[in-house]
């Protein structure tokens, strides 16, 4: 960062909170989020599955075994690894992550489309790094693979908030006013999501 002459110190950190939701927009756009950003993912590593805080533990397959292997026990996310792969577990378990996003996410898509009686024409897991999902003027919803990281009532609100844009493609009091009888915890899961979005940056 280049700082220009006369600016203190001080005054990055108040001026990164106010342009927050630009630098996100810009991080997105240029897929530089991932690196230095990221945390190391080793024995012990805090992980969020469905919302629930998971010790990652790293161990080798048994020889001869090449596909990875996740066992959740208790308060563990057991990460079975070749041994070549242990020293970089993470594009293993964003696999994993990916996997079970589509595992959930899409029933949750039909439960609320069968609900509000409006059906999108595709769903996408994927990646989105500036938003937990969307939805385009031909009926597509796209979901972030990471928002299985969250609770399935978070879920829950952001697949009833993007099924609402089915009918209001905007944000005007009608869309409000369905997504209200709907979802009425839906400004609760959202306040989760901004609490939690760093512990849910892979």
């Amino acid at each position: 960062m280049v700082l220009p002459r006369r600016v203190a110190l001080r005054e990055v950190e108040a001026t990164l909170r106010e342009f927050a939701a630009w630098v996100d927009e810009q991080v997105d756009v240029h897929g530089v989020r991932e690196g230095p950003l990221c945390s190391e993912l080793t024995t012990g590593s805090p992980l969020l599955v469905m919302g629930a805080r998971r010790r990652l533990e790293l161990a080798a397959l048994p020889a001869g075994r090449v596909r990875p292997r996740f066992t959740i026990e208790d308060e563990r996310l057991l990460c079975e690894l070749p041994s070549d792969r242990l020293l970089d577990p993470r594009p293993a378990v964003e696999r994993w992550l990916r996997r079970l996003a589509r595992q959930e996410i899409p029933p949750r898509v039909d439960h609320w489309a069968g609900e509000l009686d409006l059906h999108p024409r595709r769903v996408i897991i994927g990646e989105r790094t500036s938003r937990w999902g969307s939805c385009s003027s031909r009926g597509t919803l796209s979901f972030c693979y990471r928002l299985v990281m969250a609770p399935p009532r978070v879920v829950d609100a952001i697949v009833a908030h993007e099924v609402c844009h089915l009918a209001h493609l905007n944000h005007s009091k009608r869309f409000w006013s369905l997504l209200d009888a709907a979802c009425p915890w839906h400004r609760e899961a959202e306040e989760w999501l901004k609490e939690h979005h760093e512990a849910m940056i892979l």
